[in-house]
C-alpha cells in the first residue's frame, strides 16, 4: 500500500499542479496514445515516450502497481496512403506507366491518384514525364508556406502550388527514379507486404524494437484499434442511440454541439480551431468541428481495410479507437490519460466528448498529462515538413542512455530545440553525422561524469578506515538522493533530478583527489545509490569496466611509470600525448610534488 501523498503532477485539465491520487489506492490505470504505425518512430516521438516510460517506472518506485495501456492506431488513412504508395511502385518498377493505368489496377480515382502522386514525386520516388524540376519546385513552395505568416501571401502560395498539381492528368506519363527502384526492391526482397494492414504490422513490430532500444520496458499491454471493430461499432451505435451522432452519405458524425464541456480540457474556441485543423470538410455536416464515428467507403478511395457495421461498409475514426480501447481494457474511468501536447485538440477533446457521453461518467480522466513537442531550429519536428530523424538514425551515432539522458534535461512539459547549422527539409535531411555537433553531444559528455561516479567508487583503492571526509561524502550522498526524490515528486522535474547527481559527482571528484583511498562501504552505497536513482530516468544501467580489478588497476600504474621514465628523459611530447589519450578514456593524471596520481575525471 502506497502511503507516500508527496507526488504531485501538473493537470493539463485544470492547468494546476495537483497532488496525485489514484482511483483504486496503490492501482494506476494509465493510458498514453500510441503510433500510427506507417513509418519509423523518429525522435520527436521518442521525446513523448521516454517521459511516460519514465513516468511509469517513478510510480512502480513508489510503490504503485501500474497498468501501462498504449494503443496502437493501424487503422487510418496515413497507413492507407502508404499502402497504396507502396503498389504504385511496384507497378512502376518494370515500366512506366500513364495515370490512368495505375487508376485502373488499384480501382481508385483520378483526385486520390493525383495527390499520391505528388507524394510520391516529393519523396524522390517517382517522377512526371515533362514536368522537369517539380519535385524542387514543390517542396520550395510548401516550405514557403510554413514560414510566411501573411495570408495574401499564403493564399498565392496555395494557388501556385494548385497550379502545378492540376497539370496532372489521367494522361500523365509516370516513371520510377533510382531510388524509388531501390525502395520498392527492397521491400519485395525482406517480404514486406503491400497491403494495409500488412505493413501496419511491419511497422508496428519496428516501432516495438526502437522502444527496446531505447530501454521503454514499462507498457503493459498494446493494443491495436484493428482488434476491437466489434466494440468500436458497439460504442458508436450507443452514441447515436442517446442522440450524440447522426448518419450521412459519408460517415456517422459525433455532433460536437450536444456536448457542452467540448473544448474544456485546451479551453479553445472549437469553431476557431476548425479553421486552423481543417476537421474532415464535409458538407453534410452538422457543424464544422464534427468528426467522424465511422467512415463509408467513398467512391475512387481504396476500399480496404473495411468492415460491415450497421451505416454500411467502411472503418472506425481516429478518435474513437482509442477511446473504445480504453473503455473495454481499462474501465470508464482512468487515472492518467497522456500523449503530445499537440494532441489535444482535436483527438483528446473528442476522446472526453465520447467517453464522458457514453458514460455518463466525469471525468473520465482524473490527470490529463501532455508532453510538449520537440522542434528543429524552432520548427516542430514532423514528417510532412521532412526535418526528422529517426531514431533508428540516432542510434548509430549515440547511445540509448545519451538519447534518454539528453531528452530528460528538458521538463517534460517544456519545449526541446535541436539546433542545427542548416534547415533541414526533403531536399536536406537531417544526417546521423549531423547530430554530432548538437547539445546531444553535451548530453553524452554529462551521462559519461555520472558513469564516472560509479567508476570511481570501484577504481580508488578500498579501505576499512574511516577516512577524513568519509562522512560528509556519505551524508551528501543521502542529500543527493532526498534532492533527486523531491525533484522527481514535484511534477517530474527531471532536470532538478538531473542536477542533484551532478553535485554530489562535484563533491566525491573533489574527496578522491585528497584520498588515495575509499572506504569500502561507502564505495558500494555510491554504486547501489548511482543504480537506484539512474533506474528511474533509465540511465546508469550499463556494464561498465571494472575498474576494481587488480589487472586493470595495475595496468595503468604501468602506463604511469611508463610516462614518469618519458619525463625523466624530457620526452616531454609523448608524456603528453599518453596524458591526453589516457583523459579521452576518462582518466586523468595529476602531476604532485610527490608523484603522479590518477583518477577517473
Amino acid at each position: 500500500m502506497v502511503t507516500d501523498k508527496k507526488l504531485r503532477i501538473y493537470n493539463s485539465l485544470t492547468r494546476e499542479v495537483e497532488e496525485f491520487t489514484p482511483n483504486s489506492g496503490s492501482k494506476v490505470f494509465m493510458y498514453v496514445c500510441g503510433p500510427t504505425v506507417y513509418d519509423y518512430m523518429h525522435l520527436g516521438h521518442m521525446k513523448t515516450y521516454i517521459f511516460y516510460d519514465v513516468l511509469a517506472r517513478y510510480l512502480t518506485y513508489k510503490g504503485y502497481t501500474v497498468f501501462f495501456l498504449m494503443n496502437i492506431t493501424d487503422v487510418d488513412d496515413k497507413i492507407i496512403n502508404r499502402s497504396v504508395d507502396r503498389r504504385i511502385l511496384n507497378l512502376l518498377k518494370d515500366s512506366d506507366r500513364r495515370i490512368s493505368e495505375i487508376m485502373n489496377n488499384l480501382e481508385i480515382g483520378l483526385e486520390y491518384m493525383k495527390d499520391r502522386i505528388i507524394e510520391l514525386v516529393k519523396s524522390g520516388y517517382v517522377e512526371v514525364a515533362g514536368i522537369t524540376d517539380l519535385r524542387k519546385q514543390l517542396i520550395e513552395l510548401e516550405k514557403k508556406m510554413s514560414l510566411t505568416e501573411d495570408e495574401d501571401e499564403k493564399r498565392t502560395l496555395e494557388e501556385e502550388y494548385a497550379s502545378l498539381t492540376d497539370r496532372l492528368t489521367s494522361d500523365s506519363e509516370i516513371r520510377i527514379s533510382e531510388n524509388g527502384k531501390k525502395i520498392i526492391e527492397e521491400l519485395l526482397a525482406r517480404g514486406s507486404r503491400l497491403d494495409p494492414l500488412g505493413l501496419a504490422r511491419e511497422f508496428e513490430e519496428y516501432f516495438r524494437e526502437d522502444l527496446l532500444a531505447l530501454k521503454i520496458i514499462t507498457v503493459t499491454l498494446f493494443a491495436r484499434a484493428s482488434d476491437f471493430i466489434p466494440e468500436i461499432i458497439e460504442v458508436a451505435r450507443r452514441l447515436e442511440e442517446k442522440g450524440y451522432a447522426y448518419d450521412t452519405v459519408n460517415a456517422l458524425y459525433f455532433d460536437s454541439s450536444k456536448f457542452e464541456d467540448y473544448g474544456k480540457l485546451s479551453r479553445v474556441n472549437p469553431a476557431r480551431e476548425y479553421r486552423v485543423h481543417r476537421i474532415e470538410p464535409d458538407p453534410n455536416k452538422k457543424n464544422d468541428a464534427d468528426w467522424a464515428l465511422w467512415r463509408k467507403i467513398r467512391k475512387g478511395y481504396p476500399k480496404e481495410p473495411c468492415w460491415s457495421s450497421p451505416w454500411g461498409l467502411g472503418r472506425p475514426g481516429w478518435h474513437i479507437e482509442d477511446t473504445t480501447i480504453i473503455l473495454r481494457l481499462l474501465g470508464s474511468q482512468i487515472d492518467i490519460h497522456g500523449g503530445a501536447k499537440e494532441l489535444m485538440f482535436p483527438h483528446h477533446e473528442a476522446e472526453i466528448a465520447q467517453a464522458e457521453a457514453y458514460t455518463n461518467i466525469k471525468p473520465w480522466v482524473r490527470s490529463w498529462i501532455h508532453t510538449d513537442v520537440l522542434t528543429v531550429n524552432g520548427k516542430k519536428m514532423s514528417k510532412s515538413l521532412g526535418n526528422y530523424i529517426t531514431v533508428r538514425d540516432a542510434l548509430k551515432v549515440f547511445d540509448p542512455e545519451v538519447l534518454r539522458y539528453w531528452v530528460l534535461l528538458t521538463r517534460y512539459r517544456h519545449r526541446m530545440d535541436l539546433v542545427l547549422p542548416f534547415d533541414p527539409d526533403p531536399l536536406n535531411p537531417i544526417k546521423p553525422e549531423h547530430l554530432i555537433e548538437t547539445p546531444i553531444k553535451q548530453a553524452e559528455q554529462g551521462l559519461e561524469r555520472l558513469y564516472n561516479v560509479i567508476r570511481y567508487a570501484r577504481m580508488m583503492p578500498k579501505t576499512e578506515k574511516n577516512l577524513p571526509g568519509t562522512e560528509e561524502i556519505r551524508a551528501k550522498l543521502q542529500l543527493a538522493k532526498k534532492e533527486f526524490l523531491d525533484a522527481m515528486d514535484d511534477d517530474f522535474d527531471t532536470p532538478k533530478a538531473i542536477a542533484a547527481l551532478h553535485d554530489f559527482a562535484t563533491s566525491l571528484f573533489k574527496y578522491c583527489q585528497e584520498n588515495k583511498e575509499i572506504n569500502k562501504n561507502l564505495a558500494d552505497e555510491i554504486v547501489s545509490v548511482f543504480r537506484e536513482l539512474g533506474s528511474i530516468l533509465g540511465i546508469l544501467q550499463k556494464d561498465i569496466m571494472k575498474l576494481d580489478d587488480q589487472r586493470i588497476v595495475e595496468l595503468i600504474k604501468l602506463i604511469v611509470d611508463v610516462r614518469n621514465k618519458l619525463r625523466q628523459k624530457k620526452e616531454y611530447a609523448l608524456a603528453d600525448e599518453i596524458r591526453e589519450k589516457l583523459k579521452n578514456i576518462g582518466i586523468s593524471l595529476e602531476d604532485t610534488p610527490s608523484g603522479t596520481r590518477w583518477y577517473i575525471s
